[in-house]
């Protein structure tokens, strides 16, 4: 990427970028936002904890080779779900179709050798229920991996198209404490878009940061159609939505920001 392309178009600065992922997933992004000119600042707005493996968890994964499809909805559920793969299957199923959101996701399923495939425009729910791999489910059994709670629509589309959908959890999302001054960037418009991808972190930022007319009239970059809604709800004026959380949808989205700021 050009190293011009994050400059504000009206007075050529670098535009200054809150990334709210967790500690330990926000290198990459930063990385590529300072490459292209951006000033990007880290203020975590999630912490994720792992959960303890259950009995119910161990017997999931020990049929794995029933279910047709697995889905991993992130790199977090990925890593974790590979680490316990390894205990329970040194060869996995053969026939176990992989589905992930997006291109980083399917590298490190790729990476270990599993047959995946992604959408190749978008990278969020809406995106994957477009792939042909989930379109004709009827009768199959597919395993979705995640993290506690966070968004319904895969389950359920996927259960309305006649499929069997169970449900494996690996982690919970947790409010970290931000520093005073990170809140008062955040109440005082000193950002000129806060990144924003998932709903645990849009409750955070409204939860930590208050309701300050400050932070409510910063613009908001998200990355699904449900967090722009869930956005405006709580009051943010100035919300766009990236075609999902990958740095490439974020980047491209952040260059149509900076050029009309």
């Amino acid at each position: 990427m050009n190293s011009q392309r994050l400059l504000r178009h009206s007075d050529q600065q670098p535009l200054k970028i809150a990334v709210t992922r967790p500690s330990g997933q926000e290198t990459a992004l930063m990385t590529e936002l300072k490459a292209a000119g951006a000033e990007p600042y880290h203020i975590p707005l999630l912490a994720i904890e792992e959960l303890e493996e259950t009995p119910v968890d161990r017997s999931t994964l020990l049929d794995l080779d029933h279910y047709s499809k697995v889905i991993c909805v992130s790199p977090v559920t990925a890593n974790l779900f590979l680490d316990r793969l390894d205990q329970y299957w040194p060869q996995p199923p053969a026939k176990t179709l992989w589905v992930t959101p997006g291109a980083g996701t399917a590298a490190i399923l790729d990476d270990y050798g599993l047959p995946v495939v992604y959408p190749e425009q978008g990278d969020n729910s809406e995106a994957m229920l477009t792939l042909p791999a989930l379109t004709e489910v009827a009768g199959e059994k597919i395993l979705l991996c995640k993290g506690e709670g966070g968004r319904p629509l895969l389950k359920s589309t996927l259960e309305e198209r006649g499929a069997q959908v169970k449900e494996l959890f690996f982690y919970k999302r947790v409010c970290p404490p931000i520093l005073s001054a990170e809140r008062e960037l955040l109440q005082s418009e000193y950002f000129d878009v806060i990144l924003i991808s998932s709903l645990d972190a849009l409750n955070h930022l409204v939860q930590l940061a208050g309701a300050e007319p400050g932070l409510f009239n910063t613009l908001l970059l998200v990355s699904s159609p449900r967090l722009r809604q869930e956005a405006r709800a709580l009051g943010f004026k100035k919300i766009v939505q990236a075609k999902g959380a990958g740095g490439q949808w974020q980047q491209a989205a952040l260059e149509s920001i900076a050029s009309q700021r």
